[in-house]
């Protein structure tokens, strides 16, 4: 009997510890929600300048738009897998200073009305004019004509982030900003890396010039029913949007 106890408390024993350190893993992964990791080479100190503005003497650096990409994805009805699709027309300019990361400025816009979910039937129903301003249709909302503080821009239907502050978190960076969408201007915070610069030397013959590439990559979190007025059952009130921008210096 004192042979079958002791196994029994050596069974919970190790039962306990299995839950125990499971649930520590649980809570450190979620406290990383809000965070990005860092592509490329996960440079975060250095020296590097990357200048999409033309602040202090012109712009050295431009999008790569052919390899960028400006995503989101929701809960469906707040509780089954999610929903996701891109922006197919968007734009950024970028100001950072690797030395000096509170210096960065960063201006971006996404044309509502050209996100894509793969799925044409149900991109062409949430466009259709008595559907706007319900779940994803309020991604077809004419809005915002003028606030755009960089050029290109889109012609109508954009959506806007302007930067307002940038300090270190983790292994990138955290930028405030405010995110005007649909009429409302909320203040949003946007979790990012930066890959640092990689040099592609040429392969054609004769060689040309070496290529400079490098990247960003982000998230923030936006409460489209809270914050933004979107009445929609079909869709989970947060919005997560994650950015992908490669950039090539000129």
């Amino acid at each position: 009997m004192k042979t079958k106890i002791k196994t029994t408390w050596m069974f919970l024993a190790a039962a306990a510890a299995v839950a125990l350190t499971s649930t520590i893993m649980f809570i450190a992964s979620c406290s990383k929600d809000a965070s990005v990791e860092a592509i490329g080479n996960n440079i975060s100190t250095g020296n590097d300048t990357i200048n999409m503005l033309g602040t202090g003497g012109g712009a050295t650096w431009a999008l790569d738009k052919v390899h960028s990409n400006v995503n989101w994805e929701s809960f469906y009805y707040n509780a089954n897998s999610l929903l996701n699709g891109k922006f197919n027309n968007f734009f950024t300019q970028i100001y950072f200073e690797q030395a000096a990361p509170e210096k960065t400025v960063i201006h971006s816009w996404v044309q509502l009305s050209t996100f894509n979910t793969g799925e044409s039937g149900r991109d062409a129903y949430t466009r259709t004019p008595y559907k706007i301003g319900c779940g994803l249709a309020s991604m077809g909302c004419l809005f915002d004509t003028t606030s755009s503080t960089i050029t290109p821009k889109a012609a109508n239907d954009t959506a806007f982030f302007n930067s307002t502050s940038t300090e270190r978190f983790g292994s990138g960076y955290k930028t405030t900003g405010n995110l005007i969408f649909r009429g409302v201007t909320k203040p949003i915070d946007l979790f990012w890396s930066y890959s640092g610069v990689t040099a592609y030397p040429s392969t054609a013959t004769p060689p040309g010039p070496t290529a400079y590439k490098c990247g960003f990559t982000g998230q923030f979190g936006m409460l489209q029913k809270t914050d933004y007025g979107v009445n929609s059952g079909s869709i989970a009130d947060l919005v997560t949007v994650k950015v992908h921008y490669n950039c090539k210096k000129l």
